[in-house]
């Protein structure tokens, strides 16, 4: 089998600085905080697996990614290995050549936290009775 080392692109570099910046416009994880880290300057792409929460959280990943390819039947899945490589050629050619501001925009919007609507007030027969004087006449 033949080794799929998405830096074999010249559209890499790009590619990963995309990827970066939609891992931090998600919002969530310790993947995002992260690429966030790594576009503020304050950590280095390469630290990736070197960085305790991160590992943690692709291990989990990549054990939930085991689970689903064991359910694939052989025949498909050596079909998958068959184009592995093009695939991965095709994604980072796409992710270097992704419109980034639209899709960062477009992942804001669903990373952020849903707005609670106000319940509307009640009306109710007796919210007058709070709005009398103390003393009034009934």
């Amino acid at each position: 089998m033949t080794s799929i080392d998405p830096a074999d692109s010249p559209h890499w570099p790009a590619a990963r600085h995309n990827m970066l910046r939609l891992l931090a416009a998600s919002g969530t994880g310790a993947g995002a905080d992260f690429a966030k880290d790594v576009l503020a300057g304050k950590r280095q792409s390469r630290e990736l697996l070197s960085h305790r929460p991160v590992a943690d959280e692709l291990s989990a990943q990549g054990a939930a990614l085991r689970r689903l390819l064991d359910k694939i039947p052989p025949a498909e899945l050596r079909e998958l290995r068959a184009h592995a490589q093009e695939a991965v050629r095709r994604e980072v050619d796409e992710l270097a050549n992704l419109d980034v501001e639209a899709a960062e925009a477009e992942l804001r919007a669903v990373a952020e936290p849903p707005r609670e609507s106000r319940p509307a007030r009640r009306r109710d027969e007796e919210d007058d009775w709070f709005d009398r004087p103390y003393m009034e006449d009934l």
